[in-house]
Order: C-alpha cells, then sequence, then structure tokens
C-alpha cells in the first residue's frame, strides 16, 4: 500500500520545516510528501523542495483548492492530511494509515494536541478529542485537516473536496467527510495525535477564531439539509 502525505501552505516558510522534518522521522518507508504552495509570497515552495517534497503550486489562494490539488497529484492508495504547522510524530502515518486493511475502511481521523499557548487553547486541548468521540457515537464524523485520511479512489469517486461546484474555503475537512460516510466505513483513532502550533489562539483572536467555528458545525451538522440524509445513512465502527 502505498502512502502520501499532503500539506497546503500559505506564507509558512517558519512553520513548514518542523512539519518536514516530523515527515522525514515517519516510520512508514518510500512516503510520498507534497506540498501545495498556495499562492505564497515567502520562500514554502523553496523550503519545501529543500527538504525534497515534491511541491505543487497553486496561484489561486484557498485551503479547500489547495488541498484538492494534492490529493489530485497524489500517487498514493491512501492519501493522509496535515497542516504545514503540525507535527506529527513517527508512527503517525503507520497508526492512520492501518485501518485501511480493511477494504470497508474508506477513512480515518484522529485528533489534535494545540502547543505553545495557554488560556483558550488549554481548554480546547481537553475539550476537542472529547468532542470528536460524542460526535462520532452521534454518526457526524469530524476530520481535521491536520490528521485525517482517506482511500484515494473514494476520494475521487466523491468529487474530493467540491461542494456545490466550488472548493470551501473552510470546513473543507469536514466537508469531505460527510460525502465520504455515505460510501464506506470511517474510523475515528482517539488514540492518533498530532501536535499543532495554538497560533490561532493566541492573543485576542482566540476567543473569535473558536466563535466563528462554533457557528460553521452547528451549521453544517444541524442546519444545511443536504447533510442531514448522511448522518442516516453513515458507516461507523
Amino acid at each position: 500500500m502505498k502512502i502520501s502525505v499532503v500539506i497546503p501552505a500559505r506564507n509558512e516558510e517558519e512553520y513548514l520545516p518542523r512539519c518536514l522534518r516530523a515527515l522525514a522521522r515517519q516510520t512508514v518507508p518510500e512516503l510520498e510528501v507534497i506540498v501545495v504552495d498556495s499562492a505564497s509570497a515567502d520562500r514554502t515552495g523553496t523550503v519545501a523542495r529543500a527538504f525534497g517534497a515534491r511541491v505543487i503550486r497553486v496561484d489561486e489562494p484557498g485551503v479547500g483548492r489547495a488541498r484538492q490539488a494534492g490529493f489530485t497529484a497524489a500517487r498514493g492508495d491512501v492519501i493522509l492530511s496535515t497542516d504545514a504547522d503540525a507535527a506529527p510524530p513517527p508512527e503517525w502515518a503507520a497508526r492512520l494509515s492501518a485501518p485501511f486493511t480493511d477494504p470497508t475502511v474508506i477513512g480515518s481521523y484522529g485528533t489534535l494536541l494545540l502547543t505553545g499557548a495557554w488560556g483558550i487553547s488549554g481548554f480546547a486541548r481537553s475539550f476537542f478529542p472529547w468532542f470528536q468521540g460524542l460526535n462520532y457515537r452521534l454518526g457526524r464524523p469530524l476530520f481535521c485537516g491536520p490528521n485525517f485520511a482517506v482511500r484515494a479512489d473514494a476520494f475521487h469517486s466523491v468529487g474530493g473536496f467540491r461542494v456545490d461546484g466550488d472548493y470551501p474555503h473552510e470546513a473543507e475537512d469536514v466537508q469531505l467527510a460527510f460525502k465520504l460516510a455515505q460510501e464506506g466505513k470511517i474510523l475515528f483513532l482517539r488514540d492518533v495525535v498530532v501536535p499543532v502550533s495554538a497560533r490561532r489562539f493566541q492573543g485576542g483572536d482566540g476567543w473569535r477564531y473558536t466563535s466563528h467555528h462554533a457557528g460553521n458545525y452547528l451549521r453544517l451538522f444541524w442546519f444545511e439539509r443536504k447533510y442531514r440524509h448522511v448522518f442516516e445513512t453513515a458507516h461507523f465502527k
């Protein structure tokens, strides 16, 4: 089973090296690493090439579009997603991809450990894994960008990250999970944890960031009619 990792990155020359060093320490041999340079104005692409990553340039910004470009270019049978400010532990790729030996599994995801800040990030650090577990039991998969995996053929069969003819600028990971949940089994791997920078929670933006994403959660999980049937037909362990 061939495995690819896709990292969308926009102006990430500062954080990207830590992520790529972490991926270089993975226990999976011959891991394909793809960095999608999403209209960066800094040295993101140069840094990625220096670490031996395959670089794809996308001139129109947007995380959904960037992830789509990387996933489309990936050569792996299973495609893993992470972010430039994440530092996956050495066994991450092996553990996240292990369930795909079962042909009925088309998606897996873990959780996050926020690092480098305090306050609201400390609350989120303990709350988010519990919240993911609760939603999983309710039949609502909560993919998170730095830590999920999909079977490549299933990804393409549902149209990837494309939603209503376009690529979403946020919640693209969760909306992909909604589509995949209708096609096969998705597993939540609570013990597969990826450390991620808590930079978005620093300063006065933390509560704003949290409330914004809480609003997205309510809208997508409870009010979007086009997704309601997903939760009735989803395949969960």
